[in-house]
């Protein structure tokens, strides 16, 4: 481990290099070998008089924590998700306490945080928001199918790579290490958290749901304060109470409303579940998404034919909507830094490696903010922005 990331509910996050057991750093200097960046997250025991617990039952009660802990860890590593992080490894390892620390190794992603670009770019605009909301749907529905919760869905914990968004820091994802309150973030509470009574429904999948309703919301611009008219640090019953009537989501959009606001539905029965929702959502992305249910579709003719030089109109996401690409004419000059433009309108900094020979038009980019075998990616040359990438 090299560096603290930070600390929450259940204990620390350390920045990492990984590699296999077994493997050493020299082994894969000379022989050959992958080393991921990762980050590693200790599960720290809390003092007894943290936990409203009778005080003989608090080491009985804290194993049980940790095997909660790592038997999460093992389920996300069983999850094939390109929207979570990869799980590496979960064990547990002896201290001079006495205390056998339980830990996990999961991948580092790298990128932004989906805070930080619209704090620093704006909202997204309607293409790249359904193509946002498919990518954590995804996710959710991935943790959910096998019996997981993640409980602390904000846009901090949503992070935005070359192409795709993942959802990130799994350490409340099942049940929340209660110390008298909810683990999570104030203004993301689903409503019925916000009661005096904890019980199942507080632990559902329905408040994930919710979570992502405000997350989207503030993707589209939104500010939080403005969601229910209330301030999100105050009260709870008078946040509760604001809930009930309808989310206020300003001039969005029809298509954008439509994704959102059925997660954000005062009770938890009516909300949709992450399966329904990605399907909506695939439904709505626009035709020619890899990731929608429309790619191949043809719309109903209604009327005469328009003329064939018509020129049809632009659509709000440049990468959804690019002509057909024309043949590459030169060499690509290999080496040469650039910026593209990706789906959800992020610009990313990388390095020519080459042409696409299996797609026409497009050049292979190397990005210097991830690493592993997806950071080579293909672009068709409208959405370079910056830079020469043919020589």
């Amino acid at each position: 481990m090299t560096e603290p990331l930070g600390r929450g509910g259940q204990g620390t996050t350390w920045r990492a290099i990984w590699k296999k057991d077994g493997q050493s750093f020299t082994r894969v200097a000379v022989a050959g070998g992958q080393l991921e960046r990762a980050v590693v997250k200790l599960m720290l025991p809390p003092a007894p008089e943290e936990v409203p617990i009778p005080a003989q039952r608090f080491d009985e009660w804290l194993e049980h924590e940790a095997n909660e802990f790592l038997n999460e860890a093992m389920t996300l590593s069983k999850i094939d998700s390109p929207y979570i992080p990869k799980v590496y490894q979960a064990a547990r390892q002896s201290t001079q306490a006495g205390w056998k620390v339980p830990w996990f190794a999961t991948e580092l992603i790298s990128g932004r945080s989906l805070g930080e670009q619209v704090g620093s770019q704006g909202p997204l605009d309607q293409n790249q928001l359904l193509d946002l909301a498919h990518d954590i749907l995804a996710a959710l529905s991935a943790i959910h199918g096998v019996g997981l919760v993640h409980l602390d869905l904000k846009p901090d914990n949503v992070m935005l790579e070359p192409g795709k968004a993942r959802l990130i820091d799994f350490g409340l994802v099942s049940r929340a290490n209660v110390r008298g309150r909810f683990g999570g973030t104030p203004g993301f509470f689903a409503p019925e958290q916000l009661d005096d009574v904890i019980e199942e429904r507080d632990f559902a999948p329905a408040a994930d749901i919710f979570k992502l309703g405000v997350t989207l919301a503030i993707a589209a611009g939104v500010r939080l304060r403005d969601l229910w008219a209330v301030d999100p640090y105050g009260d709870d019953d008078v946040v509760r109470r604001a809930m009930k009537e309808r989310p206020r989501l300003g001039d969005l959009k029809p298509v954008v409303r439509q994704v959102i606001e059925p997660m954000l539905e005062f009770s938890p029965e009516r909300r949709p579940s992450a399966d329904a929702s990605l399907q909506r959502v695939r439904g709505l992305l626009p035709v020619g998404n890899a990731k929608g249910s429309r790619q191949d579709a043809v719309p109903p003719a209604r009327g005469p034919a328009p003329p064939q030089n018509r020129v049809a109109p632009a659509r709000a996401n440049p990468a959804a909507a690019a002509p057909a690409a024309k043949p590459v004419r030169g060499q690509a000059n290999v080496g040469a830094k650039v910026v593209v433009v990706d789906r959800l309108g992020l610009d990313w900094t990388g390095v020519v490696v080459g042409l696409d020979e299996k797609r026409p038009g497009h050049v292979l980019i190397r990005h210097e903010a991830t690493r592993g075998n997806d950071n080579v990616r293909s672009y068709p040359l409208s959405q370079v922005v910056r830079g020469r990438p043919l020589a």
